[in-house]
């Protein structure tokens, strides 16, 4: 592919996760289009249906996290600060936003290239909590499931009453969770 279809590609795909975010995975594609300075036709090319436009969404999100969690644990042995980062990585990955859009618009049944990535994700980051763990950043009762669904929770959009009221609002639950997985905090039985 072409340098310059590569990078037209990729903006229609931070386009369309920003606004998946936003307005959840049943946007018009004109709007898509439109906010990626493309033609209709042009993000027809690169993707030819909304699901192969949320597939590849949900594939890219996928892979950053799993990005994110390899540098982490490549790291975490040298430079404890590395467990912090990766925490502030997966937060400002949006998750909760885009997990809600694209669970509902993706197919019932996920492909294969969407559950392998899943998989390698849901490992690295076992892998990365285990080394927190080791060097007592985190409580030994977290699970890689907890760390992700907090994190998906907590960056869930806020209601617009809430948003308006409290702006810092989101900011503060975040800082409150991160606080809660130091393994200071007390333990709460299930």
């Amino acid at each position: 592919m072409r340098s310059d279809a590569l990078r037209r590609r990729e903006t229609i795909l931070c386009t369309a996760r920003e606004l998946f975010a936003q307005h959840g995975a049943n946007i018009a594609m004109d709007l898509i289009a439109e906010r990626s300075n493309v033609g209709i036709g042009t993000l027809y090319r690169n993707f030819a249906s909304r699901t192969e436009l949320v597939e590849e969404v949900t594939v890219s999100t996928l892979q950053e996290i799993l990005n994110a969690s390899t540098a982490a644990e490549a790291r975490l042995n040298e430079d404890h600060d590395a467990w912090t980062e990766y925490l502030e990585n997966l937060v400002g990955l949006n998750i909760g936003a885009l997990s809600e859009a694209l669970g509902a618009a993706l197919p019932m049944t996920l492909s294969d290239r969407v559950l392998g990535i899943q998989r390698e994700c849901a490992q690295a980051v076992s892998r990365v909590l285990e080394l927190a763990k080791l060097h007592e950043l985190v409580r030994e009762d977290l699970n890689g499931v907890e760390l992700v669904t907090a994190i998906g929770a907590v960056t869930r959009p806020l209601p617009r009453a809430f948003r308006d009221q409290a702006p810092h609002l989101q900011s503060r639950l975040v800082q409150l969770m991160l606080d809660g997985f130091k393994p200071h905090a007390m333990a709460v039985s299930a």
